[in-house]
């Protein structure tokens, strides 16, 4: 019961907060610049407020400093930090494009290579606590209770599934609606465990993502950002960590695999063969073009991650 209220609470904080930072980010005309390369019907859409996710971050820094005890626990510490190093990755970008006045914020390697730094000083500190020994199941069978097994593998899952997320950000009301699930499915998962603080997070952001969905359902009043999509990202993903549900998330996140899929796969055909598979990647683009509605589309995809999600609660409990 009580995780339910945090839910509701953190749902009604996070749409009170909404209402001024769209406001500001009206006034300040902190506008989101649309790559041209992207279907001609998001035209449209440009100087739409951006950064709009930040209301959900200052949502989940207000549960977790009066609801989780970091002092105890260092790695929810560690956590946070993560969350909030990418939170600063995002912002950059997307203070970058605003400047530059196009879709172009830091550079594919400048992204990676900070996301690579952040996410192994958070691994650090799990393998320094031994975080790695308790692992079960298959890979524990796999050897990766090893630290030098462990690191690759979780350094894997937490910078990939930030930028899975990232990518998924391409349609109204998409990355918040999967990402509710997501979260709210972790959530459940943790309070299974008789984990509370992973529970608490997870809850808090479930229902910061819902409220945030009040104004970026489509046709979208205020966009996450990079600031938004690329934090929730690294702590769902840091989360699945926390919690030995690594190949869990492959499971839960089956929406955001699909996406990051979906472009290396584009990515890798052109290069080799320069043919592409898909009409545009991320896949989202690709149903687009083929003429359904934009509403449509996230409702699908909203379908199919409602889908992964009970797929990856019920495997949970075997790996």
């Amino acid at each position: 019961m009580s995780l339910i209220i945090t839910f509701f609470f953190a749902l009604l904080v996070c749409w009170f907060i909404s209402f001024p930072t769209v406001w500001l980010l009206k006034v300040f005309r902190v506008g989101q610049n649309i790559r041209q390369e992207g279907p001609i019907s998001h035209l449209i859409k440009s100087g739409t407020p951006t950064m709009g996710g930040i209301s959900i971050i200052l949502t989940i820094l207000i549960f977790i400093v009066v609801l989780i005890n970091i002092d105890i626990a260092i790695r929810y510490l560690a956590l946070i930090l993560l969350f909030l190093s990418y939170a600063g990755i995002g912002f950059a970008d997307d203070v970058l494009k605003i400047r530059k006045r196009q879709n172009l914020g830091l550079t594919a390697r400048q992204k990676f290579i900070l996301q690579i730094v952040f996410a192994s000083i958070f691994l650090i500190v799990l393998i320094y606590e031994g975080h790695n020994t308790s692992v079960s199941g298959a890979l524990k069978y796999l050897h990766f209770d090893s630290p030098w097994m462990y690191f690759p593998l979780a350094l894997f899952v937490i910078v990939g599934g930030a930028n899975a997320v990232n990518l998924t950000d391409g349609l109204d009301g998409l990355a918040a609606s999967t990402l509710f699930i997501a979260f709210s499915a972790f959530a459940f998962i943790a309070y299974q465990m008789q984990l509370a603080d992973p529970s608490i997070i997870a809850a808090t952001a479930a229902g910061a993502a819902l409220a945030f969905l009040w104004f970026n359902v489509y046709p979208a009043e205020v966009f996450m950002g990079d600031m938004g999509s690329m934090s929730l990202g690294v702590l769902l993903s840091g989360l699945a960590v926390i919690l030995h549900k690594e190949l869990v998330f492959a499971v839960i996140g089956g929406v955001f695999v699909l996406e990051a899929l979906s472009v290396i796969i584009q990515v890798g055909s052109y290069r080799m063969f320069r043919k592409k598979i898909f009409m545009m990647s991320p896949l989202h683009h690709h149903f687009e073009l083929m003429g359904i509605p934009e509403p449509l589309v996230v409702l699908l995809f909203v379908v199919a991650a409602l889908i992964f999600a009970s797929l990856g609660i019920w495997v949970s409990v075997y790996i």
